[in-house]
């Protein structure tokens, strides 16, 4: 472990490897998903996962106006139940839009037009609370923890470090 002492500069993470972060954390998520559902729907124990390419830009932007809302909750001290609506609320603004410019191309990798109470096949109800369940989770595990991230140079050590002894 680095000791403080032993800094030469430190910095929070840019914006840039945050979006990466956040993008890569998304497109791997939704990959267990497709690959569990997968599995729940026909018992296919190769376990395929998919996802689109697209989704490294709308998780990756995502999370960073997510950590925008959790640094806003957490000035205003609200509680973990309203941050989850909010939460909720971003994600099916967010999923709507980006489904709806992808719909333009014929580039919307997903459509729920299947599901009982969907909107135009771009969003569903039905998703809600894993959506809810699935933001929380993210803001406790890794939004939370990407402010504990620092870019750190020291004569023995350049890179990312997580936690600094003092």
């Amino acid at each position: 472990m680095l000791q403080a002492s032993q800094i030469q500069h430190s910095s929070n993470l840019a914006m840039w490897l945050r979006l990466y972060i956040y993008g890569l954390h998304g497109f791997f998520i939704e990959i267990l998903f497709t690959a569990g559902w997968e599995f729940i729907v026909s018992g296919n124990w190769k376990l395929p996962g998919y996802t689109s390419v697209w989704s490294l830009a709308i998780y990756g932007i995502s999370g960073m106006v997510m950590e925008r809302i959790y640094a806003a909750c957490k000035r205003s001290r609200v509680s973990l139940l309203l941050r989850g609506v909010y939460y909720l609320l971003w994600v099916y603004t967010w999923e709507f839009s980006t489904g709806f410019l992808l719909k333009q191309f014929n580039a919307c990798p997903w459509d729920y037009s299947e599901f009982n109470y969907n909107v135009r096949g771009l969003i569903t109800f039905e998703y809600a609370p894993l959506w809810f369940f699935v933001s929380i989770l993210m803001e406790r595990i890794v939004i939370a923890h990407i402010s504990d991230l620092r870019w750190v140079t020291s004569s023995s050590h350049n890179g990312l470090a997580a936690r600094l002894k003092d």
